[in-house]
Formats: structure tokens, sequence, C-alpha cells
């Protein structure tokens, strides 16, 4: 393997690892506990989130005690002082839950210790302070005596993101006019789609610029092989020649970047999404259980990379590698992913390799080499000297034959 191989291949691989970095960021919402150091049995609360979002409370039941506990129960009492959650409500789970419903046993081994996770939701823009919470934890310990432990604590809930806020906003204007917001989400991203096309064409035509000067570079690639600042120097002459950019391929992705994130942010977890299904699917924040937006998330981004290489253009071993390898890892992702992200990826995916099969198509047409700039020169000079031979040869011929015919007459 050569560096510039082996180089694109370590870029490659850092791209995944930051993207990985990102969506687990993204889909993480456990809280997390400080290490516990007490004594017995010991009830942690953990509640972390923003209004207008699905927050997750957590409690962890750690046993420090000697002896293993068992029948372990939770239950919320209050939130804010008040029994009915407001201004929360229970999303997912009861008030009320045996730890055998969430594991497979209901007995917590010393030393070990068991959390179970509630999913609140708040519906309207709420204030963002700390909710006061109250857990009530039941068990029995060995000699089968009844324990209660209540535990306060808090939802601390941040202000939500003005970027996200803004996003969703529009999303729910969409919704005034079909209330679906499944469509909605799928109109959102084809209008945005459109928006962007223009930095998708100056992409590919910044790439078919690069492939019309592939014979010129490996010539130059050969001819300065052993000096690799002349090489340089001449590569970039010829670029701006030709009105190339060498980053123009790069700049218009990368540019698009920051908007899938806010995106990703916008539609995670949303509350309003909760209440309302879209196919078969029961709402958008419910992964789906036939893993049938999964499979369409490898078809999608498959398409999009098979589309995206330009005609004659080859292949090196990393590329094609990647485009076999991105599609089964989104899978993997997906599969634990909400809906509404999903359905942005999968619509984005289908029209960007419809868009991406047009602009080559119509670039195409003109893809023909480049030739250096002295042979074109050599070329038009050679094209002149011959025309004006052939002139001189036509106006000579009837000069010829009357000089002849003068001849004779003599």
């Amino acid at each position: 393997m050569n560096k510039k191989l082996a180089l694109k291949l370590v870029l490659v691989l850092l791209s995944v690892v930051v993207f990985s970095v990102f969506l687990s960021g993204c889909t993480a919402g456990r809280p997390t506990f400080p290490k516990v150091t007490e004594t017995g049995v010991v009830v942690q609360i953990a509640g972390k989130g923003a209004p207008m979002q699905n927050t997750p409370l957590a409690v962890r039941i750690t046993n420090n005690s000697p002896d293993f506990i068992a029948d372990v129960k939770v239950k919320i009492v209050s939130v804010d002082g008040k029994t009915d959650l407001s201004p929360f409500k229970l999303w997912m789970g009861k008030r009320e839950v045996d730890l055998k419903e969430m594991s497979k046993t209901d007995v917590i081994s010393s030393g070990k210790s068991a959390t179970l996770t509630y999913t609140l939701a708040s519906y309207s823009y709420i204030e963002s302070k700390a909710y006061p919470v109250t857990v009530e934890v039941s068990y029995k310990d060995s000699n089968g005596k009844v324990h209660t432990i209540t535990k306060n604590g808090v939802i601390d809930l941040v202000p939500p993101n003005k970027y996200y806020k803004a996003v969703r906003q529009i999303i729910e204007y969409f919704h005034k006019v079909i209330p679906n917001y499944g469509w909605d989400i799928v109109i959102f991203t084809l209008l945005l789609s459109l928006l962007l096309h223009p930095l998708t064409r100056k992409q590919f035509k910044s790439t078919a610029g690069m492939s019309k000067l592939q014979p010129e570079i490996k010539k130059l690639q050969q001819k300065y092989k052993g000096d690799q600042q002349k090489m340089n120097q001449e590569m970039m002459k010829l670029y701006k020649e030709n009105n190339v950019s060498m980053t123009g391929g790069c700049l218009p992705a990368l540019a698009q970047w920051p908007i899938f994130i806010l995106l990703f942010g916008a539609l995670l977890n949303y509350a309003p999404f909760n209440t309302e299904g879209f196919l078969w699917l029961k709402n958008l924040n419910t992964p789906d259980p036939y893993y049938i937006l999964p499979a369409l998330v490898f078809v999608a981004t498959f398409l999009q990379s098979k589309t995206s290489q330009m005609p004659g253009q080859q292949q090196d071993p990393t590329t094609k590698m990647m485009m076999y390898f991105m599609p089964v890892l989104l899978v993997v992702w997906a599969i634990k992913w909400s809906p509404s992200l999903i359905l942005y990826w999968i619509t984005y995916s289908f029209v960007q390799a419809a868009q991406q099969a047009y602009i080559i198509r119509v670039l195409s047409r003109n893809m023909e080499t480049v030739p250096p700039k002295s042979e074109t020169l050599k070329q038009v000079q050679g094209d002149k000297k011959e025309k004006k031979e052939k002139t001189e040869k036509k106006h000579y011929k009837p000069s010829a034959k009357k000089n002849e015919k003068n001849k004779k007459r003599k």
C-alpha cells in the first residue's frame, strides 16, 4: 500500500470515528451517576433534557449491603410537588415498575446495582429550570422484611437550542398544512435538497474538471517524478489555466455538514412525534420494529455512493471499500435510530442520488480530456500551415496551366 492510499485510508477512518462519536452523542440520552460510597441500599436520581423533548429520568438502586435484596419496585411519586407529574407527561413506562419487568430478575446481589429509566415528555416550551422529583423505592431484604426509601432529586431542564427550535418551528408550519409529521419531514427534506442543489452541482463540476485533467496530471507526475516541488508548481499552473479548483469538490460537501448536524439535533426526541404515526409506524420516536427503514437506509446510502462516481473515473480500493462499508455501518446505527431521523436520511439520500445522476449526465457530455496548452498551440499552428499550403496549391494550379499554354503559343 503506497503512502497516498494509506493516508486516505487513515482520513476515512478518522471521519468514521468522528461521525460515530457525533451519532452516539446524538442518540445517547441515558443519564450518568456519581460513584456510590455509602453503605446499605442507595437510591440515585438523574434526569436532564430540554422543553418540547423526551426527557429520560433514571433511577439507580445500588446494593451496598452484605446480603441480596429482592422484590424491588420503583414509583414516581411527584414532579414539582404535583402527583399528576405536570408540567410533564409520562410517555414510556408505568409510574410504578417492578424490577423484574425491566430485567430477568428482581434480585440485586450485594455490591451490584440496577437502573430503571422512565421517559417524561413536555409538550410545550415550559420554563427551563430544575424540577424537583420524588421517587419511592421498596424492596425486601434477605429476611423478607419490606423496606421503603423515599428519595428526592431533580429533572434539570436546560434552555432549548435556538437553532433546533427554529427548524422545529418550520416543521410545525408544514404541519399546519399537512397534518402528519412524517410527510412534513419528507417535504422539508425535499425543499432542503433543492436549496442545496447549487452546492452539489458545483462539487461535481469541480470533480469533472479534475477528471478532464487526469491525463495531463499523469504526464506531469512522470515528467517531474524526482522533483516534487516543481511537479506541484506545474500542477497548480495547470489547474489555474483550466479554471479548476483543488478544493472545489470538498468545500461544498463540507458546507452541508452543519445543516445535517442541525437537522439531526432538531429531529431527535422531539416530543410531538410521540403522538403521531406514519405509514406502518406507531410514532416517529420509536425504532421501526420491522427493520424496513434500516433496510432502506442501506439502499439509499449505497445508491448515493454509487451515483457519485464520474464516468471513466477509476475508483481506488479505499473509495470502493467505503461504498460498501458505510451503508452497512449506517444500518447498524439505524436499527436504534428514531424514524424521524431515518426519514430525513432516506429522503435526502434518494434525492441526492437522483441529482447526482442528472448532474453527471449533463457534465459527461463535455468530458473530453483537455490537451496540454503547448500541444493545442502546435495543433492550431499546424492546421493554419496546412490550410495555407492548400490555398497556395489551389491558386498555383491555374497559373501553372496558363504558363504552359503561353509557351505552346510562342
